[in-house]
This record gives C-alpha cells, structure tokens and sequence, in this order.
C-alpha cells in the first residue's frame, strides 16, 4: 500500500512536468477537504477568458486525480491513476433519459474515460462527471508523458460534454418557452 508521502513524491514528480506543459496542477495533502493526497489539475480548455475574468464554477474545469489504492496482489501487477471530475451544468430542462442517452452518445466519441450521472460527493443529487484511467507499471514511476496526454484529452472531452449538454438544455428550454 503506499504512504500518503509516496503518494505526493509521485504527484510532485507529475506536477513539475505538467507544469512544463503549461498544465496547471498542485498537489493536496490528505485533510480537511480530502480523505487522500490527490493531484488537483486545471484541464486544459477550448473555452476563452479576458485576462481579468473571475471564473465561475461552471468554467472552472477541475479534475482530481487519485492513485488508486490495491491490495497486494493487484499491486504486483499494476497500478492505478484515476482522474475525476464533475461537469458543472445546468441540467434543468432536461429529463434523466434525455441526459443518459446523452451521456451515451458521448461515450461513443470520447477517446478516453467515460461519462456517467451520479450522486455528487456530500449530496443527495446527481450531476454528470467524467472519469479517466491511466495505468502503470508496478513500482516504477507513471509515465509524465502519457499522464499529460490523458489529461489534454480529458480537456477535450470536458469541452465536447459540457458544450453539447448546455446546447440541449438551451434548446429544451427554448422549445418550452416557445410552445
């Protein structure tokens, strides 16, 4: 099992190079807000703000990366890097089916990770998030390189999901509106 210190050597590892990559990362000390040390990583977006703009939590693209804890056996064959994030929109308009049968077109295209609804973390409702899964060879470092991939396509996939689920709304909304 590893250490909550060999967990942020690990994540300072990765972060010094998405840093290079102009990805922005920290590294969370297990605490208050979260029950592990995790990689908090800003995704990369399609989306353009004035310099001045104060983001809103709906255009803030956070994803919070876990490794993966294994019992011994699975630890000798591999390990785990899971990325998590929720996508913050509003869904108001649209029924459950609507949104799952969203969430599986989506699936379809995405080129990694999967989008689901689930109960958000500490509350009763649902909201849409996406996750992604890195791999890597047990007791060797995860590669940075491929770990900065999979983080530029969870951007891309953020935007394509958080995109097309504001369009449907938009228009569910307008449709009713319109009559």
């Amino acid at each position: 099992m590893l250490t909550q210190e060999k967990k942020r050597t690990e994540f300072e590892r990765i972060r010094e190079f998405l840093a290079q990559a102009e990805i922005a990362a920290e590294v969370a000390d297990k605490g208050k807000l979260f029950d592990d040390t995790v990689l908090l990583v800003s995704l990369p977006t399609a989306e353009e703000f004035p310099e001045d703009h104060e983001l809103t939590e709906e255009e803030l693209h956070l994803a919070v990366g876990y490794l993966v804890d294994l019992d011994r056996e699975e630890e000798r064959l591999s390990r785990y890097l899971m990325f998590y994030s929720q996508i913050e929109v509003d869904l108001a308009e649209l029924t459950k089916a609507e949104i799952l049968s969203m969430l599986n077109e989506l699936n379809r295209r995405v080129r990694l990770g999967c989008f689901f609804l689930g109960p958000v973390d500490g509350q009763e409702t649902e909201g849409v998030q996406y996750r992604m899964m890195v791999s890597g060879v047990p007791e060797e470092p995860f590669d940075e390189g491929l770990v900065a991939d999979a983080i530029l396509e969870m951007g891309t996939g953020y935007d394509t999901a958080l995109g097309a689920l504001r369009k449907a709304n938009d228009e569910m909304k307008s449709r009713r509106e319109n009559g």
